[in-house]
């Protein structure tokens, strides 16, 4: 494993395109109430109290970690999301009045400095007790920089099934368990049903295919064109990874990376893929690359300049918050199938941390499903436990957001790259997606050489 002097000095600035948000679950030996409604009664308090300190006592010679004293000790958690952390301060509350030798101090930091600013905590030994995680779980594992769990998820008999299983496995590296279950992406379509019927075009429903797909495109463009408007019948979010092109990519039986290992960006299906992106931007029924980076794909949507939208789960707020009228959302077309690759998100603790005790303690009440069905009623993350995830479903005020849930049946785990190439690996992809999306290189071999560097950056560090 490569040592924490090794991380600092590598300089771990991340180039990733700001893609994910997003983005829970676990025992109920946690000392949570499971009140739906988010109330902790002094009862439920003294329970958790109680149930805490025997689960302490039974497993402190196990425990990986130092004892409680006894006095109030001071854990910090940090967060990149804005949004979620008003959310996020109400399970804070909600932990410390259940755990009052506890306080838990949130960090907030914006998504855009949030790795540049953990990663030099992190090589300094200072990383927040407990942290947001993404699926970059084999490089802050490889690291040393992520605590493994087992000891405590054995002792405490943490419960995998009650969570979606793409979460628990993007969690997981090398057979150990990293993280805590957060929540999950999933993808859907939104249609501006208030557009389709100006333009008299029915609107399809969640067993539609990718060609059903090109004749609606197809059938709005005319009747745009007829009605002397210039909008576009689409938009994809071109320049987000896991937004739009990369489940497209698994919607054509296409993969990230092969069984082996190796990049699975030069097969028949991944190309086929791509191809089919880049013949709508050129048939103009979805705005180009440029475009989307000038004026997001979901504004594109929200202002009526786009009929439809690929929508990931961590932009569905931003259709709620504009109050957008007449919006449905349908499961993704099937080409070979409705497959998508769904990013997960991650409950990290901090293995320098000189209260782990403690951290676990606050990761089990957030994994529990008090404040899963809070995270899902308050509709800032799919949540990871699946009896939570009807919340998130019904949370939204402007329109169903079933369509995610029912997706998830359809989600394939986020592959990730080899730890000591995730870095590389993200900068070619970017670099090279935006080349073939702007027309710099043909698609298949843009793909290929793609691919071919791919797999150059994992020998290398082999």
């Amino acid at each position: 494993m490569r040592k924490m002097k090794k991380f600092a000095a590598l300089g771990l600035a991340l180039t990733m395109i700001a893609t994910m948000l997003t983005a829970c679950g676990g025992s109920d030996k946690s000392g949570a109430s499971n009140s739906t409604s988010g109330e902790t009664t002094s009862e439920d308090s003294q329970a958790a109290q109680s149930e805490n300190a025997q689960t302490e006592a039974e497993g402190e010679e196990s425990a990986p970690a130092q004892a409680s004293s006894g006095e109030q000790v001071t854990i910090t958690y940090s967060l990149w999301d804005e949004i979620q952390s008003v959310v996020y301060q109400e399970l804070i509350d909600n932990f410390e009045a259940q755990n009052p030798d506890i306080h838990v101090e949130m960090q907030l930091t914006p998504w855009d400095q949030y790795w540049t600013k953990f990663d030099a905590a992190a090589g300094a030994n200072q990383a927040a007790d407990v942290f947001f995680m993404n699926v970059w779980v084999p490089k802050y594992a490889e690291a040393g920089v992520l605590e493994p769990l087992d000891s405590y998820m054995e002792r405490d008999g943490f419960d995998f099934s009650l969570y979606t299983q793409s979460i628990v496995d993007t969690g997981t590296y090398n057979g150990v368990h990293y993280t805590v279950p957060k929540g999950t992406d999933s993808m859907a379509v939104a249609v501006n049903t208030t557009l389709f019927e100006k333009y008299g075009v029915t609107v399809p429903g969640s067993d539609w295919t990718w060609d059903d797909m090109m004749a609606v495109c197809r059938e709005l463009q005319g009747k745009i064109a007829e009605a002397g408007d210039s909008i576009y019948p689409m938009a994809f979010m071109l320049n987000s990874n896991n937004g739009s092109w990369q489940p497209v990519v698994y919607q054509f039986g296409g993969r990230v990376f092969n069984e082996d290992g190796t990049s699975g960006y030069s097969s028949e299906e991944s190309i086929a893929a791509i191809q089919a992106l880049v013949d709508m931007i050129d048939e103009k029924l979805i705005p180009d690359y440029q475009m989307v980076s000038d004026t997001s794909a979901e504004e594109f949507f929200i202002s009526g300049q786009a009929c439809m939208l690929y929508l990931p789960t961590f932009s569905s707020q931003k259709l709620e918050q504009a109050k957008m009228e007449g919006i449905e959302l349908i499961k993704l077309p099937k080409a070979k199938s409705q497959e998508f690759i769904a990013g997960s998100m991650h409950y990290g603790m901090n293995a320098a941390s000189e209260h782990k005790e403690e951290a676990w303690r606050f990761m089990q009440y957030l994994a529990s499903e008090e404040a899963n069905d809070i995270v899902g009623q308050r509709g800032i993350d799919l949540p990871a436990r699946i009896s939570s995830q009807s919340y998130y479903a019904s949370s939204f005020k402007q329109f169903d957001g079933s369509a995610f849930v029912e997706g998830l049946t359809e989600a394939v785990p986020y592959a990730s790259a080899p730890g000591y190439a995730e870095d590389a690996i993200n900068s070619i992809t970017n670099d090279d997606i935006i080349a073939i999306f702007t027309k710099q290189i043909g698609v298949k071999e843009g793909m290929e050489k793609m691919a071919e560097k791919i797999n150059a950056e994992i020998e290398s560090g082999k």
